[in-house]
Protein backbone atom coordinates (compact mmCIF):
# COMPACT_ATOMS: atom_id res chain seq x y z
CA UNK A 1 0.00 0.00 0.00
CA UNK A 2 1.09 3.78 -0.73
CA UNK A 3 2.28 5.80 2.41
CA UNK A 4 -0.22 8.70 1.83
CA UNK A 5 -0.77 11.56 4.27
CA UNK A 6 -4.51 12.03 3.99
CA UNK A 7 -4.94 15.36 5.17
CA UNK A 8 -2.14 17.24 3.16
CA UNK A 9 -2.73 14.27 0.07
CA UNK A 10 1.22 14.12 -0.41
CA UNK A 11 3.12 10.90 -0.82
CA UNK A 12 5.54 9.82 1.63
CA UNK A 13 8.32 8.45 -1.20
CA UNK A 14 12.13 8.42 -1.78
CA UNK A 15 13.27 9.88 -5.25
CA UNK A 16 15.85 7.56 -6.86
CA UNK A 17 18.16 7.35 -9.54
CA UNK A 18 18.95 3.58 -10.50
CA UNK A 19 21.39 2.91 -13.23
CA UNK A 20 20.88 -1.10 -12.69
CA UNK A 21 16.97 -0.90 -12.54
CA UNK A 22 16.10 -4.62 -13.73
CA UNK A 23 13.19 -4.16 -15.91
CA UNK A 24 13.07 -8.36 -15.93
CA UNK A 25 12.68 -8.28 -12.30
CA UNK A 26 9.81 -9.56 -10.44
CA UNK A 27 9.28 -6.12 -8.88
CA UNK A 28 8.75 -4.50 -12.03
CA UNK A 29 6.80 -7.23 -13.81
CA UNK A 30 4.18 -6.99 -10.81
CA UNK A 31 4.29 -3.73 -11.54
CA UNK A 32 3.55 -3.24 -14.79
CA UNK A 33 0.05 -3.76 -15.83
CA UNK A 34 -2.11 -2.00 -18.14
CA UNK A 35 -3.53 1.37 -16.96
CA UNK A 36 -0.57 1.91 -15.80
CA UNK A 37 1.38 2.40 -18.96
CA UNK A 38 1.25 1.22 -22.55
CA UNK A 39 2.92 -2.09 -24.28
CA UNK A 40 5.80 0.02 -24.93
CA UNK A 41 6.98 0.48 -21.20
CA UNK A 42 6.09 -3.73 -20.76
CA UNK A 43 9.03 -5.68 -18.77
CA UNK A 44 11.01 -7.49 -21.45
CA UNK A 45 10.45 -4.93 -24.22
CA UNK A 46 12.26 -1.67 -22.11
CA UNK A 47 14.99 -4.81 -20.55
CA UNK A 48 15.92 -5.41 -24.50
CA UNK A 49 15.82 -1.61 -25.35
CA UNK A 50 18.31 -0.91 -22.87
CA UNK A 51 20.62 -3.87 -23.27
CA UNK A 52 20.66 -4.04 -26.76
CA UNK A 53 19.92 -0.77 -28.47
CA UNK A 54 21.22 1.63 -25.58
CA UNK A 55 25.00 0.46 -25.76
CA UNK A 56 25.10 0.10 -29.79
CA UNK A 57 24.18 4.19 -29.65
CA UNK A 58 26.14 4.95 -26.84
CA UNK A 59 23.30 5.65 -24.30
CA UNK A 60 23.56 5.03 -20.35
CA UNK A 61 20.34 4.05 -18.47
CA UNK A 62 18.97 6.46 -16.22
CA UNK A 63 15.99 5.06 -14.76
CA UNK A 64 14.19 7.16 -11.97
CA UNK A 65 11.89 5.28 -9.46
CA UNK A 66 9.56 6.58 -6.52
CA UNK A 67 9.32 3.98 -3.96
CA UNK A 68 7.66 4.62 -0.56
CA UNK A 69 9.57 5.16 2.08
CA UNK A 70 10.64 2.38 4.87
CA UNK A 71 8.87 -0.34 2.73
CA UNK A 72 10.88 0.36 -0.57
CA UNK A 73 7.53 -0.36 -3.08
CA UNK A 74 7.59 1.25 -6.32
CA UNK A 75 5.40 3.65 -7.00
CA UNK A 76 6.29 5.10 -9.98
CA UNK A 77 9.10 4.46 -12.62
CA UNK A 78 10.51 6.90 -15.33
CA UNK A 79 12.50 5.06 -17.69
CA UNK A 80 14.83 7.37 -18.64
CA UNK A 81 17.94 7.12 -20.88
CA UNK A 82 20.97 9.96 -21.16
CA UNK A 83 22.73 10.28 -24.87
CA UNK A 84 25.07 12.49 -26.24
CA UNK A 85 24.79 14.78 -29.01
CA UNK A 86 27.72 16.69 -30.34
CA UNK A 87 28.49 17.60 -26.18
CA UNK A 88 24.80 18.44 -25.27
CA UNK A 89 23.47 15.81 -22.64
CA UNK A 90 19.84 14.82 -23.49
CA UNK A 91 17.69 12.98 -20.71
CA UNK A 92 14.26 11.05 -22.69
CA UNK A 93 12.28 7.98 -22.63
CA UNK A 94 14.22 4.56 -23.44
CA UNK A 95 12.72 4.70 -27.23
CA UNK A 96 15.42 5.29 -29.64
CA UNK A 97 12.54 5.45 -32.57
CA UNK A 98 10.92 2.12 -31.91
CA UNK A 99 8.23 2.66 -29.39
CA UNK A 100 5.11 5.11 -30.87
CA UNK A 101 3.67 5.67 -27.13
CA UNK A 102 6.00 7.00 -24.12
CA UNK A 103 4.69 7.22 -20.33
CA UNK A 104 5.44 7.11 -16.71
CA UNK A 105 5.22 3.90 -15.58
CA UNK A 106 2.34 4.77 -12.85
CA UNK A 107 -1.89 4.92 -11.63
CA UNK A 108 -3.52 7.87 -12.68
CA UNK A 109 -4.02 8.99 -9.25
CA UNK A 110 -0.65 8.51 -8.37
CA UNK A 111 0.62 10.59 -11.24
CA UNK A 112 -1.85 12.81 -10.49
CA UNK A 113 -0.77 13.63 -6.79
CA UNK A 114 3.04 14.01 -7.74
CA UNK A 115 2.07 16.42 -9.99
CA UNK A 116 0.30 18.17 -7.70
CA UNK A 117 3.05 17.96 -4.81
CA UNK A 118 6.00 20.80 -5.53
CA UNK A 119 8.70 19.78 -3.09
CA UNK A 120 8.51 16.42 -4.91
CA UNK A 121 8.58 17.88 -8.12
CA UNK A 122 11.74 19.94 -7.07
CA UNK A 123 13.20 16.70 -5.58
CA UNK A 124 12.50 15.36 -9.39
CA UNK A 125 14.17 18.14 -11.15
CA UNK A 126 17.06 18.04 -8.81
CA UNK A 127 17.98 14.02 -9.44
CA UNK A 128 17.70 14.48 -12.87
CA UNK A 129 19.51 17.79 -13.10
CA UNK A 130 22.21 16.06 -15.28
CA UNK A 131 21.62 17.31 -18.19
CA UNK A 132 21.06 20.03 -21.10
CA UNK A 133 17.71 18.91 -22.30
CA UNK A 134 14.91 16.80 -21.16
CA UNK A 135 12.82 15.57 -24.34
CA UNK A 136 9.24 13.42 -23.53
CA UNK A 137 8.35 12.34 -26.73
CA UNK A 138 5.22 10.53 -28.17
CA UNK A 139 3.23 11.36 -24.92
CA UNK A 140 -0.58 10.20 -25.77
CA UNK A 141 -3.32 13.05 -25.95
CA UNK A 142 -5.41 10.43 -23.89
CA UNK A 143 -2.93 9.87 -21.18
CA UNK A 144 -1.70 11.53 -18.02
CA UNK A 145 -0.17 15.22 -19.22
CA UNK A 146 3.98 14.18 -18.14
CA UNK A 147 4.26 18.08 -18.88
CA UNK A 148 2.96 18.87 -14.98
CA UNK A 149 5.60 16.58 -13.61
CA UNK A 150 8.29 18.75 -14.94
CA UNK A 151 7.13 22.79 -13.99
CA UNK A 152 7.99 25.48 -16.71
CA UNK A 153 8.48 22.37 -19.51
CA UNK A 154 6.93 23.81 -23.33
CA UNK A 155 4.97 20.88 -25.43
CA UNK A 156 3.58 20.77 -28.66
CA UNK A 157 1.64 18.37 -30.91
CA UNK A 158 3.53 15.81 -32.79
CA UNK A 159 3.66 15.39 -36.53
CA UNK A 160 2.46 12.12 -36.62
CA UNK A 161 -1.25 10.84 -34.78
CA UNK A 162 -2.25 7.83 -33.45
CA UNK A 163 -4.63 5.59 -35.03
CA UNK A 164 -6.52 2.48 -33.82
CA UNK A 165 -10.01 1.34 -33.70
CA UNK A 166 -12.46 -1.09 -31.66
CA UNK A 167 -14.44 -3.52 -33.52
CA UNK A 168 -17.71 -4.77 -32.35
CA UNK A 169 -18.89 -7.31 -30.64
CA UNK A 170 -20.12 -9.54 -33.70
CA UNK A 171 -17.35 -9.01 -36.37
CA UNK A 172 -19.95 -8.84 -39.44
CA UNK A 173 -21.86 -6.00 -38.03
CA UNK A 174 -18.72 -4.17 -37.62
CA UNK A 175 -17.31 -4.91 -40.60
CA UNK A 176 -20.56 -3.71 -42.63
CA UNK A 177 -21.28 -0.28 -40.68
CA UNK A 178 -16.52 0.04 -40.70
CA UNK A 179 -15.69 -0.75 -44.21
CA UNK A 180 -17.22 -0.04 -47.65
CA UNK A 181 -18.65 -3.31 -48.89
CA UNK A 182 -16.92 -2.77 -52.48
CA UNK A 183 -13.68 -3.07 -50.43
CA UNK A 184 -14.43 -6.25 -48.50
CA UNK A 185 -15.53 -7.54 -51.29
CA UNK A 186 -12.49 -6.89 -53.08
CA UNK A 187 -10.54 -8.24 -49.90
CA UNK A 188 -12.07 -11.65 -50.58
CA UNK A 189 -12.06 -11.63 -54.63
CA UNK A 190 -8.34 -11.50 -54.13
CA UNK A 191 -7.93 -13.98 -51.14
CA UNK A 192 -9.70 -16.79 -52.90
CA UNK A 193 -7.88 -15.85 -56.31
CA UNK A 194 -4.48 -16.06 -54.70
CA UNK A 195 -5.80 -19.20 -52.55
CA UNK A 196 -6.39 -20.89 -56.42
CA UNK A 197 -3.63 -19.74 -58.09
CA UNK A 198 -0.42 -19.85 -55.76
CA UNK A 199 -2.61 -20.66 -52.57
CA UNK A 200 -2.66 -22.66 -50.19
CA UNK A 201 -2.77 -18.74 -48.85
CA UNK A 202 -3.12 -18.83 -44.96
CA UNK A 203 -2.54 -16.55 -41.81
CA UNK A 204 -1.55 -17.56 -38.88
CA UNK A 205 0.61 -16.30 -35.61
CA UNK A 206 4.27 -17.91 -35.24
CA UNK A 207 5.43 -18.85 -32.11
CA UNK A 208 8.59 -21.20 -32.95
CA UNK A 209 12.12 -19.39 -33.26
CA UNK A 210 13.19 -20.82 -36.79
CA UNK A 211 10.02 -19.92 -38.34
CA UNK A 212 10.34 -16.22 -36.27
CA UNK A 213 13.39 -15.61 -37.82
CA UNK A 214 12.47 -16.67 -41.38
CA UNK A 215 9.48 -14.23 -40.86
CA UNK A 216 12.39 -11.49 -39.89
CA UNK A 217 14.33 -12.30 -43.09
CA UNK A 218 11.48 -12.05 -44.95
CA UNK A 219 10.58 -8.51 -43.66
CA UNK A 220 14.44 -7.14 -43.81
CA UNK A 221 14.01 -7.91 -48.10
CA UNK A 222 10.27 -6.86 -48.11
CA UNK A 223 10.78 -3.50 -46.69
CA UNK A 224 14.44 -2.81 -48.70
CA UNK A 225 14.16 0.73 -49.72
CA UNK A 226 10.33 0.88 -49.24
CA UNK A 227 10.46 3.77 -46.20
CA UNK A 228 12.17 6.30 -45.80
CA UNK A 229 15.07 6.17 -42.72
CA UNK A 230 13.76 3.08 -41.84
CA UNK A 231 15.56 1.62 -38.74
CA UNK A 232 14.48 -1.84 -39.38
CA UNK A 233 17.25 -2.19 -41.81
CA UNK A 234 20.05 -1.10 -39.70
CA UNK A 235 21.85 -3.87 -37.89
CA UNK A 236 21.66 -2.93 -34.21
CA UNK A 237 17.94 -2.48 -35.44
CA UNK A 238 16.75 -5.36 -37.25
CA UNK A 239 18.81 -7.84 -34.45
CA UNK A 240 17.22 -5.79 -31.19
CA UNK A 241 13.57 -6.58 -33.04
CA UNK A 242 14.29 -10.31 -33.93
CA UNK A 243 15.59 -11.48 -31.23
CA UNK A 244 12.82 -9.76 -29.13
CA UNK A 245 10.14 -11.05 -31.10
CA UNK A 246 12.02 -14.67 -30.49
CA UNK A 247 11.98 -14.43 -26.70
CA UNK A 248 8.29 -12.52 -26.51
CA UNK A 249 6.68 -15.03 -28.54
CA UNK A 250 7.58 -17.19 -25.45
CA UNK A 251 6.10 -14.53 -22.90
CA UNK A 252 3.02 -13.56 -24.74
CA UNK A 253 4.57 -10.13 -24.71
CA UNK A 254 4.36 -9.85 -28.70
CA UNK A 255 3.18 -11.71 -32.01
CA UNK A 256 4.49 -12.43 -35.36
CA UNK A 257 1.66 -12.96 -37.53
CA UNK A 258 2.49 -14.08 -41.18
CA UNK A 259 0.89 -15.04 -44.43
CA UNK A 260 1.76 -18.04 -46.55
CA UNK A 261 1.11 -18.65 -50.12
CA UNK A 262 2.03 -22.69 -50.65
CA UNK A 263 4.16 -22.75 -47.83
CA UNK A 264 6.49 -19.66 -48.58
CA UNK A 265 6.44 -15.95 -46.03
CA UNK A 266 4.20 -13.60 -48.39
CA UNK A 267 3.19 -10.71 -45.73
CA UNK A 268 4.39 -10.55 -41.83
CA UNK A 269 2.83 -8.09 -39.05
CA UNK A 270 4.56 -8.09 -35.81
CA UNK A 271 3.00 -6.25 -33.24
CA UNK A 272 3.30 -5.69 -29.05
CA UNK A 273 0.36 -6.91 -27.23
CA UNK A 274 2.41 -6.21 -23.90
CA UNK A 275 -0.98 -4.25 -22.92
CA UNK A 276 -3.45 -6.56 -24.15
CA UNK A 277 -3.95 -4.85 -27.28
CA UNK A 278 -2.48 -5.72 -30.30
CA UNK A 279 -0.01 -2.68 -31.22
CA UNK A 280 0.75 -2.87 -34.78
CA UNK A 281 4.89 -2.23 -35.43
CA UNK A 282 6.41 -4.14 -38.46
CA UNK A 283 4.87 -5.25 -41.79
CA UNK A 284 5.66 -5.91 -44.87
CA UNK A 285 5.26 -7.92 -48.13
CA UNK A 286 5.67 -9.13 -51.22
CA UNK A 287 5.18 -6.41 -53.48
CA UNK A 288 7.25 -7.39 -56.23
CA UNK A 289 5.66 -10.59 -57.62
CA UNK A 290 2.48 -10.29 -56.03
CA UNK A 291 1.74 -6.75 -55.49
CA UNK A 292 -1.79 -6.99 -57.05
CA UNK A 293 -3.10 -9.33 -54.31
CA UNK A 294 -2.70 -5.79 -51.44
CA UNK A 295 -0.90 -8.31 -49.19
CA UNK A 296 -0.60 -5.61 -46.51
CA UNK A 297 -4.04 -5.09 -46.30
CA UNK A 298 -4.82 -8.78 -46.56
CA UNK A 299 -2.81 -9.43 -43.40
CA UNK A 300 -4.34 -6.71 -41.63
CA UNK A 301 -7.50 -7.11 -42.33
CA UNK A 302 -6.76 -11.49 -41.51
CA UNK A 303 -5.24 -10.44 -38.13
CA UNK A 304 -8.19 -8.22 -37.16
CA UNK A 305 -10.38 -11.13 -37.50
CA UNK A 306 -8.25 -13.62 -36.03
CA UNK A 307 -7.54 -11.74 -33.14
CA UNK A 308 -11.54 -10.99 -33.21
CA UNK A 309 -12.62 -14.52 -32.59
CA UNK A 310 -10.01 -15.08 -30.02
CA UNK A 311 -12.07 -12.49 -28.17
CA UNK A 312 -9.94 -9.12 -28.38
CA UNK A 313 -11.54 -6.11 -29.61
CA UNK A 314 -8.77 -3.32 -29.89
CA UNK A 315 -6.40 -3.03 -32.56
CA UNK A 316 -3.96 -0.08 -32.86
CA UNK A 317 -2.46 1.21 -35.88
CA UNK A 318 0.21 3.00 -34.67
CA UNK A 319 1.48 6.58 -35.52
CA UNK A 320 1.21 8.30 -38.97
CA UNK A 321 -1.99 8.52 -41.17
CA UNK A 322 -0.62 6.51 -44.46
CA UNK A 323 -3.57 6.02 -46.59
CA UNK A 324 -4.42 2.18 -45.85
CA UNK A 325 -5.43 3.23 -42.50
CA UNK A 326 -8.35 5.32 -43.83
CA UNK A 327 -10.38 1.76 -44.82
CA UNK A 328 -10.23 0.87 -41.50
CA UNK A 329 -12.11 4.39 -40.40
CA UNK A 330 -9.81 4.37 -37.47
CA UNK A 331 -9.63 6.97 -34.62
CA UNK A 332 -7.27 9.70 -34.14
CA UNK A 333 -5.30 10.02 -30.87
CA UNK A 334 -3.04 13.11 -31.00
CA UNK A 335 0.14 12.48 -29.66
CA UNK A 336 2.44 15.33 -27.84
CA UNK A 337 6.25 15.88 -27.33
CA UNK A 338 7.49 17.85 -23.81
CA UNK A 339 10.77 19.14 -23.80
CA UNK A 340 12.60 20.70 -20.19
CA UNK A 341 15.15 22.70 -20.57
CA UNK A 342 17.97 22.97 -18.11
CA UNK A 343 21.12 24.58 -19.93
CA UNK A 344 21.17 27.50 -22.37
CA UNK A 345 21.76 24.86 -25.02
CA UNK A 346 19.15 22.74 -23.91
CA UNK A 347 16.79 25.73 -23.94
CA UNK A 348 17.82 26.88 -27.72
CA UNK A 349 17.28 23.20 -29.00
CA UNK A 350 14.01 23.16 -27.06
CA UNK A 351 12.80 25.99 -28.97
CA UNK A 352 14.10 24.52 -32.41
CA UNK A 353 12.16 21.43 -31.78
CA UNK A 354 8.94 22.64 -31.39
CA UNK A 355 8.94 25.86 -33.87
CA UNK A 356 11.30 25.26 -36.95
CA UNK A 357 10.75 22.25 -38.67
CA UNK A 358 13.97 22.40 -41.29
CA UNK A 359 15.98 23.28 -38.25
CA UNK A 360 14.02 20.68 -36.59
CA UNK A 361 15.11 18.02 -39.25
CA UNK A 362 18.64 19.27 -38.99
CA UNK A 363 18.50 17.85 -35.24
CA UNK A 364 17.73 14.92 -35.70
CA UNK A 365 21.31 14.17 -37.59
CA UNK A 366 22.83 15.93 -34.99
CA UNK A 367 20.92 13.83 -32.07
CA UNK A 368 20.75 10.21 -34.01
CA UNK A 369 17.21 9.12 -33.29
CA UNK A 370 14.91 12.52 -32.04
CA UNK A 371 11.99 11.98 -33.53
Amino acid sequence: MLSVDKTALRLDVDVRLEPRFDFLSDEYRSFYRAGRATAFQAPLWLHMIHQRLAPALSASQRTLTLRTRGSGELVAVFPFVIQRARGLRILQPADFGVCDYNAVVGDPETLEMIAADAGLLRTIRDELADCDLLMFRKMRSDGFDVARLFPGAHGSVGENAAYSMEVDEKFDDWRRTTMRRKFTKELERLQRQLDREGGPYEHRAVTGEAEIRAAFDFLRVARKGRFADDLFGQAPYFEFYRDYAIEAARQGEAIAYVSYAAGKPVAVLFGLAGDGHFHAVLIGADTETLGKYSLGIQILYQVIRIRHEQGFRQFDMGLGNTGYKSHFRVAETPVHNVTSARSLRGAAVAMIYHHAKPLKNRLRTLARNVR
